[in-house]
């Protein structure tokens, strides 16, 4: 599952090419969300993120139905003010002035992979390899969003989403991605990571009987609250050659991750 942020991305298996739109549909979102969600009434977000919850709950693997949801139960005031206070943070108003990204043509994972081993550039590198992810999915910028500065912002924690997992520790199993979500939302307030940890939690335990999935998602919600600063705002490319566990000292993150409890399916 994604944050505003993303699931972590799989590469499309389909070879086609993907059918055009609906008229009044948004490109790469599903039928019936709007190009611009901010025109969305409150009634009307509510009643299409819930609709779009049932479709992620029923099919959680679906990558395009998980940013769906998130995109429009994250707009409106609530992802206004998360957006003021990115740029409240010099830091955050550094990184779109400077036009900051990573996507395929900043990232080239030959040269990352090439770092020593324990740096996060070639851990990043290694991760992304691992689960068949290039830069170029994190190429263009979020369907729905006509605001520059939102769609920045929403852009920039989906690019950096795969990196939250390699300094957390989190896998990209199922219960891996709610423990995640947990510690996003700690770090966010999204209130989309909110819905798919209580959601995705309550689901495993019913389904799989696996409570171990709350001590990871209590554990990384109190691992996003104790840091000494927010990761939105953190200039990834800056440190690719600074060793794994200096950069998540200075996140404020445990150098090795606490094991998970949740089991491994």
């Amino acid at each position: 599952m994604q944050t505003e942020t993303s699931t972590s991305s799989t590469p499309s298996s389909n070879p086609s090419a993907p059918a055009a739109p609906m008229p009044g549909a948004t490109a790469g979102m599903p039928d019936g969300v709007p190009p611009d969600l901010d025109s969305l009434t409150s009634v009307q977000r509510w009643k299409l993120g819930l609709g779009l919850l049932r479709k992620v709950l029923n099919k959680p693997e679906d990558t395009e139905q998980v940013l769906a949801f998130l995109s429009v139960i994250n707009s409106g005031q609530s992802n206004r003010e998360r957006v003021a206070q990115f740029f409240a943070n010099p830091e955050g108003e550094a990184l779109y002035a400077e036009h900051r990204a990573i996507d395929s043509r900043t990232v080239d994972l030959d040269k990352l992979a090439a770092l020593p081993e324990g740096t996060l550039g070639h851990a990043y590198a290694k991760f992304l390899r691992a689960h068949g992810i290039t830069p170029e999915i994190f190429d263009g910028a979020p369907p729905g969003i006509t605001n520059p500065r939102r769609s920045y912002v929403v852009q920039r924690l989906r690019q950096t989403h795969d990196l939250w997992h390699v300094v957390t520790g989190c896998e990209t199993d199922p219960a891996g991605e709610i423990a995640l979500q947990a510690f996003s939302f700690s770090q966010t307030g999204a209130l989309g990571s909110a819905f798919l940890t209580v959601f995705g939690t309550l689901r495993r335990v019913r389904e799989q009987r696996d409570v171990g999935v709350l001590r990871d998602v209590v554990t990384l919600y109190r691992t996003g609250k104790r840091t000494g600063r927010r990761l939105p705002t953190f200039a990834w490319e800056d440190h690719w050659a600074t060793p794994l566990a200096e950069v998540r000292a200075m996140l404020g993150l445990p150098v090795e991750p606490v094991a998970r409890a949740a089991a491994a399916v």
